[in-house]
């Protein structure tokens, strides 16, 4: 028999007729609380799946528990999907490449494999914390200390996977997850799923058909909105420079109506200064060179790697202490967190910019495709 569970904090219900959750007092859905058919179960003969933690357009991921008492994030790709060779790819490419990584700033991947039923799964660590959506959005801004050593852990985190030949390319506030360490914030970055191979040499399943383009239009780099088919590291490098001027000032550089309109903006015009963004706040003068670098347009006048990056960040550690250190308020702007696939019109030669033509009708026609907030591997 399914389990059921609450919709609002996904936890599993005991009462299946309780007329609200025990956990966040959520009220019963009028057609009744949900249920889920591998709630309850066990895979691989040894995990249990406990509990939901989220789910998403890709699929949904579990809490399990193992005959051990150790504890996992399962996650699983919907039935409907698995059937699609295209996202079936997709997923066998994200537990490739996350197998592939090590270091402390990665989730690491266990094992993939495939349920009776043709669902797809991956089963990886567990990651306890909160995510710097929640953070950001909790706090407004971070101060210029605790911004660089979230920004900088991720850097080295992107560093081994450019390394390994690999372009995240959906870098996003909720694929960053700040657990806590005896020195402070540990960063982990979460979801590869949508990974591109930098040397066709280490694979090439990570090819994107020309006109189609994954993230997330808020954290996208130009040349990735555009739909260019030679991303490299330089492509992250601009996502992460969005994320350090979040950290810093509480906005995205580029603001519009909807993420459409700032996917627009950042393919014909600079990004601002934190400085000019935030007046009211003082900043390193070495911090506003280094994320103006990193949000350049054109990808030669950005840092040539994260190591260069990590460079940059290392020599600001003195002048850090000169940003202020005010308590924060809650200034966040808007921002979706959906992983989006949009289509592009074919341009011939050379594409122009789809903003001037029927490409600007772009994300009108996208689909979600992505992993959520809610589809990042994680507990709390």
């Amino acid at each position: 028999m399914a389990v059921r569970y609450c919709v609002h904090c996904h936890s599993t219900l005991a009462d299946a007729d309780a007329e609200a959750c025990t956990a966040c007092g959520q009220v019963k859905p009028s057609r009744g609380w949900p249920d889920d058919p591998l709630l309850g179960t066990t895979i691989l003969g040894r995990m249990r799946l406990a509990r939901r933690l989220g789910a998403g357009g890709m699929g949904t991921v579990y809490r399990a528990q193992g005959r051990d008492g150790a504890r996992f994030a399962v996650k699983t790709l919907h039935p409907w999907l698995s059937q699609s060779d295209d996202m079936n790819r997709r997923f066998r490419r994200e537990a490739r490449a996350a197998s592939r990584l090590s270091g402390p700033h990665t989730v690491r991947v266990h094992e993939a494999g495939e349920l009776p039923d043709g669902t797809l799964f991956i089963v990886m660590d567990l990651v306890e914390g909160e995510s710097l959506t929640d953070r950001i959005e909790r706090d407004g801004w971070l101060s210029a200390r605790a911004a660089l050593r979230i920004i900088g852990q991720l850097a080295e985190g992107l560093s081994e996977a450019h390394a390994a030949g690999l372009v995240h390319r959906d870098l996003k506030p909720d694929n960053v997850y700040l657990t806590q360490g005896v020195d402070g914030d540990h960063v982990k970055v979460l979801d590869f799923g949508i990974v591109k191979y930098l040397d066709a040499a280490l694979g090439t399943v990570g090819h994107t058909d020309t006109g189609r383009v994954f993230g997330t239009p808020e954290y996208m780099s130009p040349e990735q909105a555009r739909g260019d088919e030679d991303l490299d590291q330089r492509s992250d490098i601009f996502s992460a420079g969005i994320l350090l001027f979040l950290c810093l000032t509480g906005r995205l550089p580029w603001e519009g109506a909807d993420p459409r309109a700032s996917m627009v903006r950042r393919l014909t015009d600079d990004a601002p200064l934190i400085s000019a963004v935030r007046p009211d706040l003082t900043f390193a003068p070495g911090l506003v060179t280094l994320c103006a670098r990193m949000l350049a347009r054109d990808p030669n006048h950005r840092p040539a790697d994260m190591r260069d990056v990590l460079a940059a960040m290392r020599g600001l550690e003195l002048e850090a202490p000169a940003a202020r250190e005010a308590r924060p308020t809650k200034i966040v702007g808007e921002a979706a967190t959906a992983t989006t696939m949009v289509h592009h019109a074919p341009s011939g030669e050379t594409r122009t910019l789809w903003a001037l033509g029927a490409g600007f009708l772009v994300a009108m026609a996208a689909v979600a495709l992505g992993l959520s907030r809610c589809d990042g591997f994680t507990g709390r």
